[in-house]
């Protein structure tokens, strides 16, 4: 039987986990972020699941998250094909639908201020499943298992398009085992933080 008690309790904890780790990367100095995020960055590119992949599903930084410019650049500078999303909803559903971008000039304001891709400036729609879908992240755990902002716009994009690797990049201070998750929650394949690196068992 579903235990409606449950789930409430779980969200709850997870509502808890979300406000905390907001705080926690608010509270980094932006000298800290920048270093940090040049720190991940360099390890996801040294990884073997970067060096395989023609096709990247990437994220551009808000609200003090881990800063990905540094991937687009070296992605296209090895000729791999990058994309970004635009995020809506629709009659209530979280939808993402990713777009090619080829130039750090081809973005414009979207949802909630979030930087996305340009239609207007040629981003063509991405199409098929990628090797790799970097998922931005609230809060992680050791485990790989995953809290977002609370949308499931990541969670329905990845259920229904099966990305080959999918990675999670965050702070240290973004890393806890003190939650739960639901039946419905996706966990990332591999968690990249300034000092470890975890994978999914």
């Amino acid at each position: 039987m579903f235990d409606t008690g449950n789930t409430e309790n779980i969200r709850k904890g997870k509502a808890l986990v979300r406000a905390r780790m907001l705080k926690e990367r608010r509270s980094l100095s932006e000298e800290e972020r920048n270093r940090m995020s040049r720190t991940i960055c360099e390890r996801f590119l040294a990884c073997p699941e970067y060096e395989r992949s023609a096709t990247i599903l990437l994220y551009k930084a808000y609200n003090c998250e881990v800063d990905t410019d540094l991937i687009f650049e070296r992605a296209i500078s090895d000729g791999k094909m990058v994309a970004y999303p635009v995020s809506k909803i629709v009659d209530g559903m979280s939808l993402l639908t990713f777009y090619v971008v080829n130039s750090p000039d081809h973005f414009k304001e979207g949802y909630k201020g979030i930087p996305e891709p340009d239609t207007d400036k040629g981003c063509d729609l991405f199409k098929g499943a990628a090797d790799v879908c970097i998922a931005p992240g609230v809060a992680f755990d050791r485990k790989c298992n995953r809290i977002g902002y609370g949308k499931a716009f990541y969670d329905t994009y990845i259920r229904q398009n099966r990305p080959g690797t999918v990675i999670g990049l965050a702070y240290d201070v973004q890393v806890s085992d003190d939650f739960e998750t639901e039946e419905c929650d996706i966990p990332v394949d591999i968690v990249i933080t300034e000092t470890a690196v975890y994978r999914r068992r």
